[in-house]
């Protein structure tokens, strides 16, 4: 893992979404043709059809590269329609003007074409779900407060992931996905339980923000400033972390348990008065 630091170029690199650049190619050439042969609405037409293959194959890579970095961000807003998803809209648009000008065909077939596409597509890349946080019991003010902390929460755990991947000691990166997956569940928590936030602030403001300042900070070093000494130090404050992590998850349980027993004990009670038990 040591080269890290050559993800972001290797990312480009990956084959996922490559096609659409490539199965547009005999457009530019027929439009090429055309232009030879003195059809200026054929040129015009394959030459459009190619430009907007290249603007979906682009928007499909920026959407595969966003999701594969993001794979489990449940807080953030979603968009009304997402890069990938976009990227098969304008694909479908582009093969339907291919398929009516380019070779033809009615305007029902093309549209036909077009929505072939768009399975095609779904098949090979998959269009992007929409995700919406659940918010419960709270005013909308409230909840998007609520949302809003879950959001920069997740950020960090995020962070600390992707700085965990830049980290070859399997060890530490081990302890690191435990964190994260701690933090996870205690965001989960909040989210069953808003009104938790409160009691969990400390723990998001200074713990969660701590553990990503100081992974990314050893993340950054560690490489440039190999030291036994500080991979020791790294190490004990990650294991101090986890104990903090496992304490405030446990502390939430625990109050959901404490509510349960009062739920259950005022249900008791007014059945009893309703003659029931």
């Amino acid at each position: 893992m040591q080269g890290g630091n050559l993800s972001s170029p290797l990312k480009l690199l990956r084959p996922k979404g490559l096609l659409l650049f490539v199965l547009p190619a005999p457009l530019l050439l027929a439009s090429i043709v055309a232009l030879g042969a003195g059809q200026f609405g054929n040129m015009v037409a394959d030459a459009a059809a190619f430009a907007l293959y290249m603007v979906g194959a682009l928007l499909t890579r920026r959407g595969l590269q966003g999701t594969a970095a993001d794979p489990d961000r449940r807080y953030a807003d979603p968009p009304w329609i997402s890069r990938k998803t976009l990227g098969a809209v304008v694909v479908a648009i582009a093969t339907a003007i291919t398929a009516y000008f380019g070779v033809s065909h009615g305007l029902a077939n093309s549209i036909a074409f077009a929505g072939v596409s768009v399975i095609a597509f779904h098949l090979l890349y998959g269009l992007d779900p929409i995700r919406v946080p659940r918010m419960h019991n709270l005013g909308m003010s409230e909840g998007q407060g609520v949302k809003q902390v879950l959001q920069e929460a997740e950020a960090r755990i995020l962070n600390i992931e992707r700085a965990a991947s830049h980290i070859g000691n399997s060890e530490l990166r081990r302890r690191l996905g435990r964190i994260a997956e701690q933090g996870r569940e205690i965001l989960t928590l909040i989210e069953r339980r808003p009104r938790d936030l409160r009691r969990a602030r400390k723990f998001l403001t200074v713990y969660l923000e701590g553990a990503e300042r100081v992974t990314q900070g050893y993340a950054a070093t560690h490489r440039v400033a190999d030291s036994r000494e500080l991979e020791q130090n790294f190490r004990n404050v990650l294991v101090t972390i986890e104990e903090v992590f496992a304490e405030q998850q446990k502390r939430l349980l625990e109050a959901d348990l404490m509510d349960l027993d009062v739920q259950i004990e005022v249900l008791t009670k007014q059945l009893k008065r309703e003659g029931i038990l």
